[in-house]
């Protein structure tokens, strides 16, 4: 679990706007068998605040939450880039479909940490834990919400408090 230092440290790139270093130190602190559960707490959030629906997000929520489901996350993650892919052909996006091709990304990102908790021999990109701080600043931006961003570190940092 991530140390107080570490997490003093991470707050402060995460303010800088720094929120990939930030997401590095957070996620490299976790141990491997709780990094499924960090990742889809982040996007419950992110999915509660938005107020969107997905199938194919809440999917890869509930294979992320539950141990034994984790080596069906490389479906669940072909299903949502097939959906991230189809919405970013469209040429002008609306605020929602920006949110939830927002949200698909993040949730690609939890599938990738989901399945790479299997411990397979065909791994996502080991860093693919890191990317889930920016898809959430990502997301804070289009919010724009102050108590959104007080939850999305708490999340993040594994805080109790997190809404």
């Amino acid at each position: 679990m991530p140390t107080r230092y570490t997490l003093s440290k991470a707050r402060t790139l995460w303010e800088k706007g720094e929120a990939l270093d930030a997401g590095k130190l957070i996620f490299e602190s976790l141990p491997v068998e709780t990094r499924p559960q960090w990742a889809a707490r982040v996007l419950r959030l992110a999915l509660d605040r938005t107020g969107i629906k997905s199938e194919p997000i809440e999917r890869a929520l509930a294979i992320a939450m539950t141990r034994n489901d984790w080596g069906k996350a490389h479906d669940a993650f072909s299903s949502l880039r097939k959906a991230t892919l189809e919405l970013d052909k469209l040429k002008a996006l609306s605020h929602q479909q920006e949110l939830l091709l927002s949200l698909l990304v993040l949730a690609e990102l939890v599938a990738k940490v989901t399945y790479n908790s299997t411990n397979p021999s065909d791994e996502f990109d080991a860093d693919s834990g890191w990317w889930i701080a920016p898809c959430l600043r990502e997301l804070l931006d289009f919010v724009n919400d102050e108590e959104f961003s007080m939850a999305a570190w708490s999340a993040l940092s594994l805080d109790e408090q997190a809404a």
